[in-house]
């Protein structure tokens, strides 16, 4: 039997999610159960870390998604 973890995924600006995923679960399966394709203009991260699409989750993570900061 396969264990749920709950993380929130909030995009700026947007919203707040909260999702149910399966233990060893990747930042891609929290983002697709959320139903949000990130573009390429937008850092993800999990707390001040920024992480990539097959990083891992843990219960309780927050994803977030934000613009980027863009150079001059």
């Amino acid at each position: 039997m396969s264990e749920f973890i709950t993380v929130k995924v909030i995009r700026v600006p947007g919203g707040v999610q909260e999702v149910a995923i399966d233990d060893g679960s990747t930042v891609a399966d929290a983002l697709s159960a959320a139903d949000i394709s990130p573009n390429s203009n937008e850092a993800i991260k999990i707390g001040a870390e920024s992480v990539s699409l097959d990083s891992p989750v843990l219960d309780g993570d927050r994803i977030v998604i934000a613009q980027g900061a863009k150079g001059n």
